[in-house]
């Protein structure tokens, strides 16, 4: 019975692994279906690099809708390509919370990291406002323009902080829709001028500094939090 227990625990550890890559893989392969390679291409190409660069939606998404008229692209394509890039936040923010377990069994890392949820948690749980504040600060984390601010560091930074999950992967899916969709909107109807400025090498340079204090804000204030639960605890 022991081994029947322990070999079902071992493969729902490796299920919730591979299930954010497998919903991937699914999702990607079925865009074959409803458009020509030529585009998968450009898509699958944004969805890419907005995984694996450090850069952000106001960067992925225009080089993308640039891709897309170049090949002379439906409307239903871009619509499509703001999609795949919300999608990645979704499919990144999955894996983190699903298995953000292994994080904490990490020794002495683990230790560390459990005790920082706990005192956040805490303290943003002792306000009515608290919580919700902290899940909108979130959501307005990920929708922001800025390099650094997508869902990968959206979902380990809200799990830091010891907020629920469930409410995590919400907050990261809002956010990226928040951002994703009007950056859409306005490189599809202002390219030209859109993609100009966003990848100068001025803008960029700003656009990873702005990134950068952001995320160290958030940072911030997860130290304060952990700070202040411990004088609490003690």
């Amino acid at each position: 019975m022991r081994a029947r227990s322990r070999l079902g625990e071992i493969l729902f550890r490796l299920g919730l692994f591979v299930l954010p890559f497998a919903l991937a893989f699914v999702y990607v392969v079925s865009l074959l279906a409803v458009m020509s390679l030529e585009a998968w291409y450009v898509i699958f190409g944004g969805m890419a690099t907005y995984l694996l660069a450090p850069v952000g939606t106001e960067i992925v998404i225009p080089v993308v809708f640039v891709g897309l008229f170049g090949i002379g692209a439906q409307p239903l394509l871009f619509a499509l390509a703001v999609t795949s890039v919300v999608l990645v936040d979704a499919f990144t923010a999955l894996f983190f919370l699903w298995n953000w377990d292994l994080v904490e069994r990490v020794p002495r890392l683990g230790g560390v990291v459990r005790r920082i949820e706990e005192k956040c948690h805490s303290i943003i749980e002792k306000r009515r406002w608290g919580e919700r504040a902290t899940y909108a600060a979130l959501a307005a984390y990920v929708a922001m323009p800025f390099q650094m601010t997508g869902g990968l560091f959206g979902s380990v930074l809200g799990r830091i902080m010891g907020l629920d999950r469930t409410k995590v992967f919400l907050a990261v899916a809002a956010g990226s829709l928040a951002g994703g969709v009007p950056m859409g909107l306005l490189a599809y109807y202002f390219i030209g001028p859109v993609y100009a400025a966003l990848t100068s090498p001025t803008v960029q340079i700003v656009g990873l500094t702005a990134g950068i204090l952001i995320t160290a804000a958030f940072v911030g204030a997860i130290v304060y939090l952990y700070a202040r639960g411990r004088r609490i605890a003690d």
